[in-house]
């Protein structure tokens, strides 16, 4: 009998290690960093915007388009061209994509925007800052500077301030249907020089969609 219970004794580890190695192995995977969206439970790392911004003083507003040519401007209104995907790539960043020309928004020297049919994360990604009124920037985190709609003559007026024109934009859900464009006709083109406001200028929110907006929230991600 003693040596049959020292034989359980030394049989009772052996069987445990041996469970332990047949049991199946389970990794620990690391959370995924899909972006803002995800990790404060905002709603889905893709939203499908359009991306609003107006002069200081209500005189015109655009939205954000980006050409199957690579050309980036604005349009007066909604359009096919206009519907953007954006997209969190880390945390606090974002890539911004064309749905119908599908490129990336992309920035090069001194601001210049473009679309760009492959994604460079140095040149395409932008950090998503949302600002107290309910507006958000796109900041360049290679180039410290934000998206904007402003002429070239703009950026050096305002070269080294706080802000640039019509670099706050307000994202929005289409709101009526999207009819087919190619390149936006005559009609479509916009000069921001022509609506260039004074420097000493006042609200940054024209049309009052601020006054609707909780502080702490951005339209970006409500559905």
């Amino acid at each position: 009998a003693p040596a049959g219970c020292a034989m359980a004794l030394l049989l009772t580890p052996l069987l445990a290690l041996a469970a332990l190695w047949l049991a199946p192995t389970v990794r620990a995977r690391p959370l995924s960093d899909a972006g803002p969206h995800v990790y404060y439970g905002w709603g889905d790392p893709i939203r499908t915007r359009h991306l609003y911004t107006a002069s200081r003083h209500g005189l015109a507003s655009f939205f954000l388009r980006i050409h199957r040519d690579g050309r980036v401007d604005g349009s007066r209104s909604q359009s096919a061209l206009s519907l953007l995907e954006i997209k969190a790539v880390a945390r606090r960043l974002v890539a911004i994509k064309g749905v119908r020309s599908s490129r990336y928004l992309c920035m090069g020297d001194a601001g210049k925007l473009q679309g760009s049919v492959r994604f460079s994360a140095e040149d395409c990604t932008f950090e998503e800052q949302i600002r107290p009124d309910g507006y958000n920037v796109y900041l360049s985190p290679k180039y410290g500077l934000p998206v904007s709609l402003c002429s070239d003559r703009q950026r050096q007026q305002f070269h080294g301030k706080d802000f640039l024109p019509l670099s706050h934009f307000l994202p929005m859900i289409s709101s009526t249907p999207l009819e087919a464009e190619d390149s936006g006709g005559p009609g479509e083109a916009f000069d921001s020089d022509l609506f260039s406001p004074p420097l000493e200028t006042d609200s940054m929110d024209p049309f009052g969609f601020a006054s609707k907006l909780s502080p702490i929230k951005s339209p970006s991600f409500q559905k």
